[in-house]
């Protein structure tokens, strides 16, 4: 792993800390505004999806840019666009404003990651072991920053300076410029043949975006898409509106998880199940290239469904039995152990379909973030509508229905993975793999 690969993931992870801090604080600062309203889920829901929506529909836009313009520069704009959002928030508590600086924060994800992700796939080109190792490092910094020190930071900032937390955190985002301004350098001129498109290629479409649409619509892309949506929403739904429940906003006594609990104490339980989901990300990148990439989506799937009950039992029975909620809490630590190797399996097979794109790398790997796009905003609809119904258990209910749909479009992607992969990564990863 070179000094360049390495300074691109430290520059994601201090990016991820410092979005997870402003999407943290953001959703303590909705609270009080709408506390004495009960708007709160509503508008987390309304805000979080005008993050997502630029996510994805500017993922397409960046990914293009950064095949044909080079991805450094356009990594550059990711904490650009995040430090002039983050200062904007901390300026305003009207949430039309607040919606303008969720996307530009939008904006910030959606060029960092398909640049980075490009950059990754190129980088790691015909070593599966490599890759391995990186796409789980990628997925490790990222929600090492999302979910862990990101999480803890936004609660004892949030608690110890209010509104003024905000203009702190633009100190993240200018060292992530600078890590990718001088940390990372862009793929030598010999070694871009997969960033400048060939002349042949370019006239046969009539424009970038008519060429996008054609790779998004691929056959292979296709087959990729349900499965990892799903999961992105049920990701979504529960990193939306959890801590808003967990607070007790919405009062159910009937459900032990909402009887009400500090943000500190959420950012810090949020960070301890980050180094568990984490623990397995770093065991996952380990034997990444001794399975194939659906058995480890389907453990990671099988271990969703195992969580689902065990919540539903914590959340109506644990308060009965100190003994069993301890059972079902190393229940949960174990099952979030294994679901955590979905999400490198997912970027892994999504790396292996570029190399059948080389001339568009970074737009097909933009697509991880376009899906994961699509996933949280139908993740923020879902959710704000489930919180609003029943709470906790309504949350539940919405994560079964989309566990069903991320089945059955998993079991067919399983079917056609070798079609997927390029014929070496596919015998090497089935001649391996159960």
């Amino acid at each position: 792993m070179n000094r360049s690969i390495g300074s691109m993931l430290l520059a994601t992870f201090v990016l991820r800390v410092s979005t997870a801090v402003t999407g943290g604080m953001l959703v303590f600062l909705v609270d009080d505004m709408t506390r004495n309203q009960g708007t709160g889920p509503g508008a987390i829901s309304l805000l979080t999806g005008g993050f997502y929506m630029t996510e994805l529909t500017g993922a397409i836009l960046f990914g293009v840019l950064a095949d044909r313009y080079g991805r450094k520069i356009i990594m550059l704009l990711g904490p650009l666009f995040g430090g002039v959002a983050v200062a904007m928030t901390g300026l305003t508590t009207h949430l039309p404003v607040l919606f303008v600086t969720r996307l530009l924060e939008g904006s910030s994800t959606a060029a960092s990651i398909p640049s980075t992700l490009g950059f990754i796939a190129a980088e790691t080109e015909n070593n599966e072991s490599l890759r391995g190792r990186v796409v789980s490092l990628f997925e490790l910094v990222s929600l090492g920053g999302m979910l862990t020190v990101g999480p803890a930071l936004a609660g004892v900032l949030w608690e110890h300076y209010g509104r003024p937390a905000f203009f702190l955190n633009c100190v993240f985002y200018g060292l992530a410029f600078c890590l990718y301004a001088y940390g990372v350098h862009e793929v030598p001129r010999n070694r871009q043949a997969d960033i400048v498109a060939p002349i042949a290629v370019r006239k046969k479409a009539t424009s970038e975006v008519s060429r996008y649409l054609r790779i998004a619509t691929n056959r292979k892309v296709l087959l990729f898409a349900p499965t990892w949506l799903a999961i992105n929403a049920i990701l979504g739904l529960w990193a939306l509106q959890a801590p808003l429940l967990l607070r007790g906003n919405i009062e159910d006594s009937s459900q032990l998880l909402m009887h009400g609990i500090s943000p500190q104490t959420i950012g810090f339980g949020t960070a301890a199940l980050a180094v568990v989901f984490g623990s397995g990300i770093l065991f996952w990148g380990l034997v990444y290239a001794r399975f194939r990439r659906t058995t480890m989506l389907l453990l990671g799937v099988g271990a969703f469904v195992v969580m689902t009950f065990d919540i539903l039992a914590i959340n109506h029975l644990g308060g009965t039995s100190t003994t069993l909620l301890v059972a079902l809490g190393a229940v949960a630590v174990l099952s979030l152990f294994v679901m955590s190797g979905a999400t490198p399996a997912a970027l892994g097979l999504l790396a292996d379909v570029s190399e059948g794109f080389e001339a568009d790398r970074s737009a097909i790997m933009g697509l991880y973030s376009v899906f994961l796009g699509m996933g949280q905003v139908l993740g923020a609809i879902l959710g704000g509508a489930a919180a609003s119904w029943k709470g906790i258990d309504g949350l539940i209910v919405a994560t079964g229905g989309l566990l069903v749909v991320g089945i059955v479009a998993l079991l067919n992607l399983r079917a056609h993975e070798a079609t997927m992969v390029p014929e070496t990564t596919a015998r090497r990863s089935f001649e391996l793999s159960p």
